[in-house]
């Protein structure tokens, strides 16, 4: 499981902006060794998943936790570790403890967004929507050309939607409005990040009312930044289903007809299904 975790997480740079800016020299070569080290562990899973025994990895993991702490024992108000340490314990699920970590980070610096975010991350997670938002938007305002703040906010407002509208913090179309809003503003960011655009492409069925024609345009805008033929298929899947939705069937089953992949099989048949009540 905690191999999983690792794996999962190996695309997060932990040695990024506000993670090492402060402290004294002496002190910010150790916390660099230590960042170092845990980055090293990232790179031979990336390489190998199997490079560790389970019990080597939690052996070094352990150590990794062991250093942080010992660190912030000598310099309790460097908010660059608290930082690193609350990833990492993120990482190996310590979720409670990497909330005391990113708190007492906001303490000392309340202007991070990466800290906003895991602070709402962690409420989010622990079914406190209104309180994560809050967050979510604060680290927005801080960073506001970062991709990821933006795609949480709005996977937020999607997630909490109805206990949003129902304690009056949106109204629906308010509520919809500022959601499509930040799933626009990440893949505006990010064109060429697969999942920000798939995200947004659904967000238009998300509507109360569902939006067939900026989602069939938005479809055939991302088809051109396809990288492998998987995510080709994928999006001829999203254009014949709205298509079948416009009425324009024979079109949707020939896109259809292109989708090959065993792994896109059983979505191939809702589509159809889909289409055959129309």
């Amino acid at each position: 499981m905690l191999r999983l975790r690792y794996f999962s997480t190996l695309c997060i740079c932990i040695l990024c902006g506000p993670c090492l800016s402060q402290g004294s020299d002496l002190a910010s070569n150790r916390l660099l060794s230590i960042a170092e080290k845990e980055t090293k562990i990232y790179q031979k899973i990336a390489e190998d998943p199997e490079f560790y025994s389970e019990e080597d990895l939690d052996r070094r993991i352990n150590n990794l936790v062991q250093a942080y702490r010992s660190y912030l024992i000598d310099q309790p108000d460097d908010v660059s570790a608290y930082i690193l340490y609350g990833k990492l314990l993120r990482r190996v699920q310590e979720n409670e403890q990497a909330f005391l970590a990113f708190l007492k980070a906001d303490e000392l610096d309340p202007e991070i967004a990466v800290v906003k975010q895991q602070i709402g991350n962690h409420l989010a997670e622990e079914g406190k929507g209104k309180a994560a938002l809050t967050f979510y938007l604060r680290a927005v305002d801080l960073e506001p050309e970062t991709a990821v703040y933006h795609f949480s906010l709005g996977q937020l407002i999607y997630d909490f939607r109805q206990e949003f509208i129902q304690e009056k913090i949106f109204t629906r179309d308010a509520l919809e409005r500022e959601m499509l809003k930040a799933f626009r503003k990440a893949a505006e960011l990010a064109p060429d990040n697969f999942d920000y655009q798939l995200r947004l492409g659904v967000a238009y069925y998300d509507l109360s009312s569902p939006d067939w024609r900026s989602a069939l345009l938005h479809w055939k805008q991302v088809s051109k930044l396809a990288a492998n033929h998987l995510q080709l298929e994928i999006l001829d899947l999203h254009r014949a289903r709205v298509l079948g939705k416009l009425g324009r069937l024979q079109e949707a089953r020939s896109l259809l007809d292109q989708v090959l992949n065993p792994a896109l099989q059983k979505s191939k048949q809702q589509v159809l299904d889909e289409i055959a009540v129309h």
